[in-house]
């Protein structure tokens, strides 16, 4: 079947019909998009990957919804170490080691997805040490 046959049938539907073919159809295009944007790096299965406010896929820290980019400015920007980061965002120290090196080794991608939204800095009670960033081990 070409496309002129199937717009010639699709004008043969009534509005409403037109309207949930359109709705079917995006919802089929939607599905497809989600299974290609969520294909996670093997490399990193402590990294998931979760739809925002915009739409757009962020990197999270596995079966939290704690963004790699917040746990990357608490270690950058806020200095704070990795042992507090994992006691302020009740997460292990190995899932904020897995969102630094997996920042590290894609710091392009999510440093430009970065720029479009930055967490408010805390105040924190302490000073604490500066937290390094391991390096990749890929």
């Amino acid at each position: 079947m070409t496309l002129q046959e199937l717009q010639d049938q699709a004008l043969q539907l009534s509005i409403e019909a037109r309207w949930q073919l359109v709705h079917a159809v995006l919802a089929s295009l939607q599905q497809e998009t989600h299974c290609a944007l969520m294909e996670p790096d093997p490399a990193f299965p402590e990294i998931a990957f979760r739809s925002d406010a915009e739409n757009s896929w962020v990197p999270v820290v596995h079966g939290t919804s704690i963004h790699v980019k917040t746990v990357v400015m608490a270690a950058t920007e806020w200095d704070w170490s990795t042992e507090q980061i994992a006691e302020e965002y009740g997460l292990s120290v190995a899932q904020v080691e897995a969102a630094l090196v997996f920042f590290k080794t894609h710091s392009d991608e999510v440093a430009m997805a970065a720029l479009n939204q930055r967490p408010a800095q805390p105040v924190p009670a302490q000073a604490v040490p500066s937290a390094k960033i391991p390096s990749a081990q890929v």
